[in-house]
């Protein structure tokens, strides 16, 4: 019998997946997947051949291998309208713009953002409780955009910076939907696009140079600008990492906030439990930012992300060899993973399908386990502020009312960019009983 260890077969040889059926249900074809075939095996992705990770165990071992042999690979269109956003940076690059983002996002930077935080949601809630909202998730994303202005670049919803921002900001994103390769310089929304790219530049060059005066406080663009006043090229300009952040910080929280909307007002029994701990926040608000507060609210949160992971695939290239679940992958490979691959694994989650915040209060599961914001090397630096976000509207909701869907849960999801419902959506908060 020998020592020696096998060599790792190589990733050519990978079982082949149909991708059948993959635009109308994605997780369903990715869990079959992995069901069929184990943590990794080969399917088209968008018409190129991708090798796919996925269990709970496979998505471990490929962050814990991604440090310089995986790079975030991202279109044409995105390079072109985030420039050198973080996710764009490579190498050295990437590590220091990481290391200078990171402590304007960090959990010790948090507690001076909820003042300002809780000063834009208190009005949107107020208004939801009145006369509820025929879309929620347009609602949502709507406070998540005011509240990201707020906090990253000092805009407070009543001066004249709001509303060219947001007219701005949104061509921007609708440019985001434009076609990834060549064709998306027939499409208006691109053009659109980079001209509000200008602009929104020239916007965070203006508010850059007022941190030092009369700009809103509470906001992480001093500290930003502070940051990177002596940063190497490499690292990227301040004004493409603000799109990247604001990006995230208005269109992942929408998703996770809609979805923990949604869940609550399916789960009746949850809501009312998680709003008595929600109207202990309105006497003292720290404890939105406490280690050890709000652990039912967490537990929703935790379960919303684990069922909800707005992202349904983040991709890769390998740039040079390295070997996942014993294949051998080969630089110029192109690597998938889907946090949901893992987070239905019913080794790590049991009844995986079931909302079952509980599993969070229990010990039975940790939020530090779950991969929505992705793992390694590329994990996202916006993970503390964006939950920070989601605990805070969700509690001001509740203070107010319990979630109501008066037409039922969406019966049509979009998987990408991020989780959403396709149709409108009305939504209200109800008075307690």
């Amino acid at each position: 019998m020998s020592d020696q260890t096998a060599a790792p077969t190589p990733a050519a040889l990978l079982p082949r997946h149909p991708a059948d059926g993959f635009t109308a249900d994605p997780l369903g074809v990715l869990d079959e997947g992995h069901c069929r075939h184990g943590p990794v095996y080969r399917m088209p992705v968008d018409g190129v051949d991708t090798m796919l990770v996925g269990t709970w165990a496979g998505l471990g071992e490929l962050f814990a291998a991604e440090r310089g042999r995986l790079d975030v690979l991202n279109t044409p269109l995105v390079h072109d309208l985030f420039g050198r956003a973080l996710f764009n940076l490579t190498a050295d690059g990437h590590g220091e713009a990481r290391r200078r983002l990171r402590p304007a996002l960090s959990g010790r930077a948090l507690p001076g953002y909820v003042p300002p935080l809780l000063d834009v949601i208190g009005p949107a809630t107020d208004r939801w409780a009145r006369q509820g909202t025929a879309d929620l998730h347009g609602q949502v994303r709507e406070l998540t955009g005011a509240m990201s202005a707020r906090v990253l670049l000092g805009i407070t919803p009543a001066e004249a910076d709001a509303d060219q921002f947001a007219a701005a900001f949104e061509e921007f994103v609708a440019a985001t939907g434009a076609p990834p390769g060549p064709a998306r310089y027939a499409d208006r929304r691109y053009w659109a696009g980079r001209s509000a790219r200008r602009d929104l530049h020239a916007l965070f060059a203006r508010r850059a140079a007022q941190t030092a005066g009369d700009a809103a406080g509470g906001a992480a663009l001093a500290g930003l600008v502070a940051a990177f006043a002596d940063a190497p090229a490499g690292a990227g300009p301040l004004e493409d990492h603000l799109l990247a952040l604001l990006i995230a910080a208005r269109e992942t929280t929408a998703s996770l906030l809609t979805w923990c909307l949604v869940e609550l007002a399916s789960h009746r029994d949850h809501a009312e439990y998680a709003a008595s701990e929600a109207r202990a926040v309105a006497a003292d608000p720290a404890r939105l930012v406490a280690r050890d507060g709000l652990p039912v609210l967490r537990s929703v949160l935790a379960e919303t992300l684990r069922l909800h992971a707005p992202n349904l695939l983040s991709t890769r290239e390998a740039v040079c060899p390295l070997t996942l679940a014993s294949h051998r992958i080969e630089p110029g490979t192109r690597v998938a993973y889907s946090p949901s691959a893992g987070h239905f694994d019913p080794e790590a989650f049991p009844r995986p399908r079931q909302f079952r915040p509980g599993r969070f209060l229990t010990g039975q599961a940790s939020a530090s386990r779950l991969w929505a914001f992705g793992g390694g090397a590329h994990a996202c630096l916006g993970r503390p502020l964006a939950e920070l976000m989601a605990l805070a509207v969700m509690a001001a909701a509740l203070q107010k009312g319990l979630p109501h869907l008066p037409d039922g849960p969406p019966a049509r999801i979009s998987f990408r960019p991020a989780k959403a419902p396709i149709d409108p959506l009305p939504f209200a908060l109800e008075p307690a009983s």
